[in-house]
Parts: structure tokens; sequence; C-alpha cells
């Protein structure tokens, strides 16, 4: 699926008081959810690789700037194409919502950015979006949840609108922690969304 005219990609300078951090964000691990009764699937292997609270990390960094990069996926389109595309094996409103068909792709593009991002204007940390994912310059991404950022509060005091339970949009979110502002004046290398 070419997913270029369905996302929009942003990155937003916040205030580290915009961040909202509290341990018990880690609880909503174990909340059950569409096919995951049992909460998060991801819980486990979170906890086994110990990453530190947010708390730890901004003391050990000493990081004074911060971003939100995030991906605004059009959910309805989406399913709406991938419907017409293939209604025989997308045949029910459970397919067509399932992320295993959507979620690595557009973390994917979230990832590459970053990568672009890092080229262009060297080291910073980054925490990243559901179980998080793997960078060339960061060999343990966890997610913002994983070190107990509340994901949903934090867009809502930075202005991202979304749906708590989607049906039009989408937002994949990640957060870079810098000592140095960055750059984003300089597009970076042009990045491929096509046939993920």
């Amino acid at each position: 699926m070419n997913f270029e005219n369905l996302i929009e990609l942003n990155h937003k300078k916040i205030d580290v008081n915009t961040i909202i951090h509290y341990p018990e964000v880690e609880d909503f691990c174990w909340y059950p959810y569409p096919n995951h009764p049992d909460g998060c699937p991801n819980r486990i292997k979170c906890q086994m690789l110990n990453v530190p609270d947010f708390g730890t990390i901004l003391d050990y960094g000493k990081f004074t700037k911060f971003y939100l990069i995030y991906l605004i996926f059009d959910f309805k389109r989406y399913r709406e194409i991938r419907e017409k595309e293939n209604p025989i094996f997308f045949n029910s409103e459970g397919r067509l919502r399932c992320n295993r068909y959507y979620q690595n792709s557009l973390k994917k593009i979230i990832k590459n950015y970053i990568e672009n991002l890092n080229e262009i204007n060297g080291d910073f940390y980054v925490l990243g979006c559901g179980s998080g994912f793997k960078l060339s310059f960061q060999k343990q991404v966890a997610s913002m949840e994983a070190v107990c950022i509340n994901v949903f509060s934090t867009m809502k005091l930075n202005g991202i609108k979304f749906e708590i339970k989607p049906n039009n949009k989408i937002i994949f979110c990640s957060l870079i922690c810098s000592k140095k502002k960055l750059s984003f004046k300089k597009e970076p290398k042009q990045i491929s969304i096509k046939n993920y």
C-alpha cells in the first residue's frame, strides 16, 4: 500500500513542563484492549529492557530542548482504500482496524525521519512510539509510555488533537530530548514512504 497521501509528518518544539510524567502510567500496560485481554503484549519486553524513568533520563542527560515528532495517519481514508483494494480479505471492521497492517510501516517512516534528523543535527536521545524501535545511533529506544510519560496528556497540553478511539486520524508520536536546538531547516534525504 502507498501511504504517501495518507500521512502528515510534523515536529513541534515543546517545554519540558508539558511532558506529563508519573509512575502510574505503567499501570496502563496492564489494561485490556481489543485482541489483548491481558494488556499490552510488549510490557514484558519493556521490563526486560530495564529502561529508566523519564526523571532519571533528564537528570542523566542534562537535556534542555524537547521536540515531539508526530505522524498523523488518515485512518478513515486508509480503511476505505483497503476495503476497495481487497474486499475479500478486508471483509470486517476488525480486519480494517487491525494495526498489524499499518503500524510497522508508519513507525518505519518516523524512524527514517529521525535518522535523517540525526544526520543533520548530531546526537540526541529518542523515546519512541508504541513499543519503540531501533536506531543506528541509539541502541535502545524505549517507548514514551515505558518511561512513564502520559502520551495523551502530553499531546493535549501541546495542542495536538487526537481521538482516544480513532475513527478518522491516528497519531504516532515520539519524543526527542536534546542538549541543543535542532535544525529542521535543511531538508533531510528523501524519505521514501511508498510500498512499506
